[in-house]
């Protein structure tokens, strides 16, 4: 694949994210086997010869791969020619944050690398967006797995945890969805259990995500008692609470900072070396873009082939780009036509 196919290539995928068909196509179901048991995964296969093997990694979402917005961007993938390989991570889409998330996208990437019919190469791409980006960064800096892996996207990843976290518990304009995940994961370890409370933070997130108009939430807040209502409360509209909990779980140290140590992408700069695309929108209200710009510096000092992308078209982690203005366009273009045709199967 030359640049201008490769231009070709990114102009069809941004013009397919426009379509309105959230239809999940007829797809093949694979079993990917992991050490926690058994992944899931939608294959998306290409009417001709594959030009190559993308592994998409769904965000924090309930519906994962079969997010309506997902199942656009795997179907606009594989309308390029690519192979594409979409798995359930159950644990991502039951909003659980630990190690076991990394684990579980090491594991599927080297279980569909070694399959032929697959990845003939033996090597495959990964797009990722959000948190899941983050987490793939982290998983491709593993040197088993970046020998299997030829190129990496992530949409809206962040660089370091801890400043994620205490921007999205300190300013109450950002995203409330993101900042319910953080605090049903690392809540306990400042408060211990408390079930009802944290069912609630649980049915609120759903409720955020859905968008239901009879929403869960609101039959279990009314059985609550009066304290875990005003906590929960002080937890949706106090900053200052927020923050005091957050003080105190980065205070216990031990596992909880051996945690957010591992979860903060900074720390494996060192060990990452294939090419990385990083789109970032430039008012992510979860993630501010110069997380992006951080881990894009840090890349170019150390000669990693990378490109960064900050733009206007996208909000926080999105999968739909938005033709707002025509004035960014071919800067998107560029930008995925270097993963595209990083992408590409050279070894065919």
């Amino acid at each position: 694949m030359n640049h201008i196919i490769a231009w070709g290539k990114s102009i069809q995928f941004l013009l397919g994210l426009q379509s309105q068909d959230e239809s999940l196509p007829d797809v093949k179901e694979v079993s990917i086997p992991i050490r926690n048991g058994v992944l899931r995964a939608d294959c998306y296969i290409p009417k001709k010869k594959p030009i190559g093997t993308i592994v998409t990694i769904n965000g924090l979402a309930p519906l994962g791969n079969r997010d309506p917005r997902f199942i656009i961007v795997n179907k606009s993938l594989s309308k390029l020619g690519y192979t594409v390989v979409s798995p359930f991570y159950d644990e991502i889409c039951d909003y659980k944050i630990s190690l076991r998330n990394i684990d579980d996208i090491k594991d599927s990437i080297l279980y569909i690398s070694s399959q032929k019919e697959l990845s003939p190469s033996g090597k495959v791409s990964i797009f990722a967006p959000s948190f899941s980006g983050s987490l793939s960064l982290i998983a491709a800096s593993d040197k088993e797995i970046a020998d299997r892996t030829h190129s990496l996207c992530a949409i809206g990843a962040f660089a370091n945890v801890d400043d994620i976290i205490g921007n999205l518990f300190a300013n109450q304009n950002l995203d409330e969805y993101g900042r319910m995940i953080l605090l049903l994961n690392f809540l306990p370890l400042s408060i211990g259990e408390n079930k009802s409370l944290f069912k609630a933070i649980k049915l609120a997130i759903l409720d955020n995500y859905y968008k239901y108009k009879n929403n869960l939430l609101e039959p279990h807040y009314t059985k609550m008692k009066k304290s875990d209502r005003d906590f929960f409360e002080n937890l949706k509209y106090d900053s200052e609470f927020r923050m005091k909990h957050w003080k105190l779980i980065l205070k216990k140290g031990g596992k909880n900072r051996e945690l957010l140590t591992a979860l903060s992408v900074t720390n494996y700069i060192n060990s990452l070396n294939i090419p990385i695309l990083l789109i970032h929108g430039v008012k992510d209200d979860v993630v501010p873009a110069n997380e992006s710009l951080m881990l894009y510096e840090k890349l170019l000092a150390r000669g990693v082939e990378c490109k960064l992308c900050i733009t206007s078209l996208i909000s926080h982690g999105d999968t739909g780009f938005s033709f707002k203005t025509l004035l960014e366009v071919p800067k998107l273009i560029s930008s995925f036509s270097f993963f595209f045709l990083k992408a590409y199967d050279r070894e065919k």
